[in-house]
């Protein structure tokens, strides 16, 4: 087996650890994952968990690959889950090129053609409806006339008048499409480049896909041919083949051939396009296994959570916690600015990796395979109208429907109904968490209502905090999970170390202990 620093020195420069690459554009990264149809997914990962969890900056921070397909598979696959088999088939390719780090320079070397930012729009070949060819009813008729002409000509001279005619108004098809035909040229050559790709990285269960792409290849090149001006004769040549292909509308004639073929072979063409993609996201996540402390996650059936010494990878130096949930859900209380929000996203966020790269940041990490849903960076909509509770009520109906299914769920909620009084949020809070809890779901939630604590005692629910001490007239958090409730609170105490004035603590320390003192 290579050394991982062995591993490591073979990838080429052109798969940069994150901090030195450009920033992603995810408009043209994201295309991919929105075009594909998820047929073969059992969830996707919307764009309120993509927010809520933060992903394009995770994706940013872990992405290693080299080609501009291989980021947008990249990224499909980790908003894309597709069941325990598929990760774990990914992480066996992954083992792969971490035990062969020859094989993955090799592969990354044929991957480097792919770089250039016209390779994004390789997949529109894939998706997009193909462009019609303008007037191609009159094509063959008029392209068989103008042969007709120039054959009569050295007998009746007069031809070569209808010849021009015929010529005009193919002069005037060849430029209606000609947009079109130049529209093709850029994904065109990406192709040819991606098949050049395939053909060298191939194994034997891709060969059939890649040539049906090279009957399509063959027929594209006079796609977005131009001829070069730089170079005189050349130039003239070009002129005379050129008016070749005006004359007898063969540009039009091959590029509706060429049209029909990639209608007829875009499964092929989708399947090299991952076959590649695929390929660059297990050599990406093989580099980000070198240069991370990471493990293989392990799948279990049953109501059960264990994460040993989990870290969120956005956090540089983040202290690793450990949490074990054995038939049980997690209700995680804390000070503000504690953390407890920021180890809830960490929970769900390996579990996602997990599901879709078959690793986690953490030293272990033990789950079902779960659908993932999440409520922590909930807005109002002004342009709907939608207030900040109503959004909340229309997330929470989505999680109680999923709780129907049979298929387990990983929710993770951030202070349940904090839009609206506290004696509602409370009553509608424990009532949610109570239905979320049963059956084969595992409930991540943090809050503030620590009375929650005692109204969910008998619900299946583990308490955890996180806590902060005063040291030197500041506060101080260890970031450290703790077991039970919490039993300090820091709101007031943080106005009062940022010199909020004395009398208005002194009085708001009055109203604490008013409504934390018990009726007799």
């Amino acid at each position: 087996m290579k050394p991982t620093s062995y591993l490591s020195a073979l990838f080429r420069p052109s798969a940069l650890p994150a901090g030195e690459r450009p920033p992603c554009d995810f408009n043209l990264i994201s295309r991919y994952f929105y075009n594909c149809p998820a047929e073969d997914a059992s969830h996707t990962i919307d764009a309120e968990t993509t927010a809520d969890l933060d992903l394009n900056a995770v994706f940013e921070r872990i992405d290693r690959t080299t080609s501009k397909v291989g980021q947008q598979c990249l990224y499909a696959r980790i908003r894309t889950l597709r069941g325990q088999e598929d990760a774990e088939a990914f992480g066996r390719s992954t083992d792969c090129f971490s035990r062969n780090g020859e094989l993955a320079a090799s592969c990354t070397e044929s991957l480097s053609r792919l770089t250039d930012e016209d390779a994004y729009g390789l997949q529109n070949l894939i998706f997009d409806t193909p462009a019609k060819v303008r007037y191609f009813a009159w094509v063959y008729p008029l392209t068989l006339l103008a042969v007709a002409t120039l054959l009569a000509a050295p007998f009746y001279p007069l031809s070569l008048l209808l010849f021009m005619a015929i010529f005009a108004v193919n002069l005037y098809i060849h430029y209606s499409n000609k947009l079109n035909v130049s529209l093709y040229g850029s994904a065109v050559k990406q192709l040819s480049l991606a098949l050049r790709t395939a053909r060298e990285l191939a194994v034997e269960e891709a060969t059939g896909q890649i040539r049906q792409v090279a009957e399509v290849e063959r027929r594209s090149r006079v796609v977005g041919t131009q001829g070069d001006s730089a170079n005189e004769l050349a130039a003239i040549a070009w002129l005379f083949i050129e008016l070749a292909k005006v004359a007898f509308n063969i540009e039009v004639i091959l590029f509706q051939r060429f049209i029909g073929s990639i209608t007829a072979r875009r499964d092929a063409i989708h399947g090299m396009f991952r076959f590649i993609g695929e390929t660059d996201a297990a050599i990406s996540v093989a580099r980000l296994r070198s240069e991370t402390q990471t493990c293989r996650p392990q799948f279990v059936d049953g109501k059960y959570l264990k994460a040993e010494q989990v870290v969120h990878p956005l956090i540089d130096g983040c202290v690793p916690n450990t949490l074990v949930l054995d038939g049980t859900g997690l209700l995680l209380t804390g000070s503000n600015m504690s953390g407890k929000t920021t180890f809830i996203r960490t929970l769900v966020l390996n579990a996602l990796t997990a599901e879709t790269l078959d690793i986690c940041f953490a030293g272990s990490y033990t789950a079902p395979y779960m659908r993932l849903l999440s409520s922590i960076r909930i807005s109002d909509d002004i342009a709907e109208g939608t207030s900040y509770y109503l959004q909340e009520v229309l997330t929470v109906k989505r999680f109680l429907e999923a709780s129907q299914d049979s298929v387990p769920c990983l929710f993770a909620l951030d202070e349940l109904f904090k839009g609206t009084n506290t004696t509602e949020r409370i009553a509608a809070g424990k009532a949610v968490l109570a239905h979320l809890n049963r059956g084969p779901h595992i409930v991540l939630v943090s809050t503030h209502d620590i009375e929650l604590a005692e109204l969910l005692d008998s619900d299946g629910y583990e308490l955890h905090h996180f806590r902060e001490e005063v040291v030197d007239g500041r506060l101080v958090f260890d970031y450290q999970l703790h077991t039970g409730p919490l039993t300090t609170r820091n709101a007031i105490r943080i106005l009062e170390l940022y010199d909020y004035p004395p009398e208005l603590i002194a009085e708001a320390y009055a109203v604490q202990e008013r409504l934390l003192k018990k009726p007799e």
